[in-house]
């Protein structure tokens, strides 16, 4: 993960650089309404929106071995500590709703995916197929989610039966012969509601996963804090400065580990900006400053994506 002093340092840069790449890019085109702007815009979009669902799943599937991980090392740690070995063997989510949570996000990626080939080519074949890949996964993660629903009704990713619905019946009704430029307009103005349905669920979820993980990690620290205060009223130096140092690594790597965590929670926030302003700019009359504002909002949101996923990946590296 990229440290304070990094993100500072590297973000201003970052910003400035891409600013400057995105006023000779816009200057470059020889009318306000160049298509290749938009094309490479929603590859930014659909390669960000891969990046963040890698993420965010990742932390998602990793809520039960934390939870399982939490109550051995309790186990460890208090020889008198009765074994209920319901806590390790019954997971927080099932599979079914792990697998839920798959199909959900790679519904968002494959629409950001049918968005991408649709602006990549003018043939209607080629939209007529990726119109079709999306309503068949919309349609079997229905199905999926109406299997596991009483698995899932604790939870709010239930509710993404009825956006992706609308998805799968939007999508494949979509104009088939309509020019990309009115196609893409049309597609992404009738899935936004469901679009972005689907995002706030998500984010609610990822939002659970996070408190799960910080309320072990606060556990610790009461617990250490408990150790501490009695190490002080038996006057026990060398245990009293020992559990200090430890209450202060966990504080720290709580710490630590919530920025990790919001960060990803940031990527699906920009995630609805940057879906939001390809709405505005279906709706705009596509003038110069209406490109310029799409290309800002949707490269901050694939820079934010990429800072968080190379982080994301040196530290898989690091402890591989």
């Amino acid at each position: 993960m990229l440290s304070k002093a990094d993100r500072r340092a590297a973000t201003p840069f970052r910003q400035a650089l891409s600013g400057l790449a995105l006023t000779l890019l816009l200057a470059a085109c020889g009318t306000p309404r160049d298509f290749s702007v938009y094309q490479e815009t929603i590859a930014e979009f659909q390669k960000a929106t891969d990046q963040t669902a890698t993420v965010a799943l990742e932390y998602v599937h990793g809520i039960n071995d934390v939870e399982r991980e939490n109550e051995l090392k309790l186990l460890r740690e208090d020889p008198d500590r009765l074994l209920d070995a319901r806590k390790l063997a019954t997971p927080v989510l099932t599979a079914e709703a792990l697998r839920a949570r798959d199909r959900t996000f790679s519904v968002l990626k494959q629409y950001t995916q049918m968005l991408a080939d649709l602006a990549d080519s003018d043939a209607s074949e080629r939209w007529k197929a990726a119109s079709e890949r999306t309503a068949a996964a919309a349609e079997l993660l229905i199905e999926d989610l109406s299997n596991v629903a009483p698995s899932l009704a604790s939870l709010p990713i239930t509710d993404a039966i009825s956006p992706l619905r609308t998805i799968s019946n939007v999508i494949a009704k979509e104009i088939i012969d309509a020019k990309r430029a009115r196609a893409l307009d049309a597609a992404i103005e009738k899935a936004a509601p469901a679009i972005q349905d689907i995002s706030a669920l998500l984010r609610e979820d990822l939002e659970f996963v996070i408190q799960q993980r910080d309320t072990l990690k606060q556990q610790e620290i009461s617990q250490l804090s408990i150790e501490y205060a009695q190490a002080q009223q038996l006057g026990n130096e060398p245990v009293r400065l020992a559990k200090l140092r430890e209450i202060d690594q966990k504080i720290r790597a709580r710490k630590e580990g919530l920025i990790t965590l919001q960060s990803v929670l940031q990527t699906l926030d920009q995630f609805d900006a940057a879906h939001d302003s390809l709405l505005r700019y279906a709706r705009s009359d596509k003038g110069p400053q209406d490109l310029y504002d799409l290309v800002a909002i949707v490269r901050n949101y694939a820079a934010t994506a990429e800072e968080v996923f190379a982080a994301f990946k040196k530290a898989g590296d690091a402890s591989s």
